[in-house]
């Protein structure tokens, strides 16, 4: 990267949205870097309540790439960023939080240091006795947040286990979808049960990740899940309880 590409670039609301709805953003990721974090990271937050399905995840996966670069560089300042979204899940905060959980783990799973001191209060949201998030549209979005991290962290919250075991048992797809992301990253035996039972669910979820919107199904991820757990631990198969 030569000088001029590394010189902070000017950018306000309408550039933003442009960006969002360019169709090759996931090709140009690096160029959010290159934004002042300050200025960008408000209209990202806006654009994280569109009903825009584009516009808001691409909004999520920004906000993520802008809060990680800016922990490399001002570390409190990312601070700032990270303790401003977890107000904003906070009742006190008289705000209702769309978008935010996502954003929240998307930062985290870009960041090693910020999912090292915060990782936690992500898996904190689904459950039921910590900071748990009861309105359903932010849960999903909590169990989004905590899935995406452990893509990428999962070896700091191998404690997640048994709690998106659970949601895999929940009645809507979309939870057993996300349940079932995660577990593919964290999951161990424990999980396999669960996992192969869901191999046969048919019904259709849409996913977004990688920067890409999936129509795909429970099934379709249980399988996944499961051959991502096998591989992690070398095997085609657990051996039973007998050792058959």
């Amino acid at each position: 990267m030569n000088e001029e590409e590394r010189a902070p670039r000017r950018i306000d609301k309408r550039r933003v949205e442009e960006l969002l709805r360019a169709p090759d953003f996931a090709t140009q990721l690096a160029l959010w870097r290159t934004f002042p974090a300050r200025k960008v990271i408000n209209p990202l937050v806006s654009f994280l309540c569109s009903v825009d399905e584009q516009v808001r995840w691409h909004a999520v996966t920004a906000a993520g790439v802008v809060t990680a670069a800016l922990a490399e560089e001002d570390p409190e300042s990312a601070r700032v960023i990270i303790r401003r979204f977890l107000w904003q899940l906070n009742d006190e905060s008289g705000g209702i939080g769309w978008g935010i959980p996502e954003a929240l783990g998307e930062s985290l799973a870009r960041s090693a240091l910020l999912a090292k001191e915060y990782g936690r209060l992500v898996l904190s949201l689904i459950k039921e006795d910590e900071n748990y998030l009861e309105h359903p549209p932010l849960l999903a979005g909590a169990l989004w947040a905590l899935a995406r991290l452990l893509q990428n962290r999962a070896h700091l919250l191998k404690e997640s286990e048994a709690p998106l075991i659970s949601y895999g048992h929940h009645p809507e797809p979309a939870f057993r979808a996300l349940a079932l992301w995660g577990l593919g990253a964290v999951g161990s035996s424990l999980s396999l049960p669960l996992i192969e039972s869901l191999e046969a669910d048919s019904a259709p979820v849409r996913l977004y990740r990688n920067e890409t919107f999936e129509n795909t199904a429970v099934g379709e991820l249980a399988r996944q899940a499961r051959s991502a757990v096998l591989t992690r631990f070398g095997l085609r198969s657990f051996p039973t309880a007998t050792g058959r």
